[in-house]
């Protein structure tokens, strides 16, 4: 009973976290897919992404076991500035929970590092739309509570789109690279990182999508090969013009990943 009130206050928390940002700043949001797609925001329109996860993993190590509980919250704002140019910045909010079985319990709770992102559509081939978005992690979290990395990171991704009966049906991949510069860099954790995905959307019903998602990347973890992998599905809810909903699940198919997490948002488009 205990646990479960624990989950549900963690779960409010997090919606409230990104209320506030809502409220706080006017902010973008898609699909509960991981895969980006290579459409931009319209010149002067702004989308405000209102995101939320719950996680959660168990991993034994060395006979020990840990249960980590982690709940996100984030505001990514977006909006068009040339034709085919968009610019987005995102404002995380972390809770996290770890506990052992010996119940040594630790905690992080606050704003991570924030991530600016633009992204470029250069072409369309074959009926294929190609863009390009690079990022910049900054360190804006606190370093000592573990909610940063210490350092600026950078990165770029490379998405494919394909749609078919005029956007009915849609085909995305991603191909990601991230240089991680670590502040305490003891050799252990690797400092280039790629990721690859694919993702796929279908109108099961006016206004309603259903999307699937599978993905993978490196492991930052120098101590192991195996890569995380992970599968997701989910719903997208276009309730009008103005408004989108959206729930899905995320499955770890490896250690590495998180075992099971649920995501969903809402997205305001002015």
């Amino acid at each position: 009973m205990m646990k479960s009130r624990k989950c549900t206050q963690r779960l409010v928390r997090g919606l409230l976290a990104g209320c506030l940002l809502a409220g706080a700043i006017p902010a973008l949001a898609g699909p509960p897919l991981a895969t980006d797609d290579a459409g931009t925001v319209d010149v002067g329109k702004v989308e405000i992404e209102l995101n939320g996860s719950y996680g959660y993993d168990k991993h034994t190590s060395d006979g020990s076991t840990t249960k980590t509980n982690t709940v996100d919250g984030e505001v990514k704002i977006t909006t068009g500035l040339y034709k085919d140019l968009g610019v987005s910045l995102a404002i995380p909010y972390l809770f996290n929970e770890r506990s052992n079985v010996d119940g040594t319990i630790s905690n992080a709770d606050g704003f991570g590092d924030m991530t600016l992102e633009v992204k470029y559509k250069f072409a369309e081939l074959g009926g294929i739309n190609l863009a390009i978005k690079p990022s910049v992690i900054m360190p804006t979290g606190k370093y000592s509570a573990g909610l940063s990395e210490g350092r600026w990171q950078y990165g770029s991704t490379l998405i494919a789109t394909k749609e078919f009966e005029d956007g009915k049906y849609a085909l995305h991949a991603n191909l990601g690279y991230e240089y991680h510069h670590y502040r305490e860099d003891d050799g252990s954790q690797r400092r280039n990182l790629w990721s690859g995905s694919i993702a796929g959307e279908a109108e099961v019903a006016k206004g309603l999508f259903a999307v699937a998602d599978f993905g993978l990347a490196t492991n930052p973890d120098k101590a192991s090969s195996e890569l995380p992998v992970y599968a997701l599905t989910g719903l997208r809810y276009q309730i009008n013009d103005h408004l989108d909903a959206d729930a899905g699940i995320k499955f770890g198919l490896t250690k590495p990943e998180t075992d099971v997490t649920a995501v969903y948002g809402l997205v305001l488009k002015f």
